[in-house]
């Protein structure tokens, strides 16, 4: 039964090409990001990130929420995604409810598919726990998508609590299920 189960969960996931899960690499971290369609009709994702520090004064940092995009927030235009994002980030000494956007877009008659695409989430004092006052995260990416389903990119990340979490350029590879 479980494997039942399980071939029916990839074999669905196989079908929503907005799926998707890639690693982001610097000189100090390695981060990984998934993105799994819970409701299909409707367009809301479920998210989740980890970010492996090796720099000794860092702890490692962690994400999960969710995202709606397209119709489902009443913008939805041929070449261009804007989303509502809302996660929950946790380092060990900061926790955070951030509220925030995202835009993705590929660029049209371009011979291999490119994309750009960003995001920007913030939580106020109100919105931050622990030893938190405030987050802002950043992210901008560019990058091309060789083959069906793959992509690399290359990327700037801000993550930000009361002072700089991190401020990194990367290199990063993804999967699109």
């Amino acid at each position: 039964m479980k494997k039942l189960i399980l071939g029916a969960m990839i074999a669905s996931s196989m079908l929503m090409a907005e799926n998707f899960a890639n690693v982001k690499i610097t000189n100090d971290t390695i981060e990984v990001n998934a993105q799994y369609k819970v409701d299909p009709q409707n367009n809301i994702f479920a998210r989740g990130t980890f970010l492996y520090n090796d720099n000794d004064n860092r702890n490692n940092f962690y994400s999960i929420g969710v995202k709606g995009e397209g119709n489902l927030i009443g913008i939805d235009l041929n070449y261009v995604k804007f989303s509502l994002i809302m996660d929950f980030v946790h380092t060990k000494n900061n926790s955070a409810l951030p509220i925030g956007i995202g835009v993705n877009s590929f660029i049209p008659n371009m011979q291999i598919p490119t994309f750009v695409r960003g995001e920007y989430e913030f939580a106020p004092k109100v919105l931050s726990f622990d030893d938190a006052d405030r987050f802002s995260r950043l992210y901008i990416e560019g990058g091309v998508q060789p083959i069906e389903n793959a992509e690399i990119f290359a990327g700037y990340r801000n993550i930000s609590f009361n002072s700089n979490y991190d401020s990194s350029f990367y290199i990063g590879a993804g999967f699109n299920f």
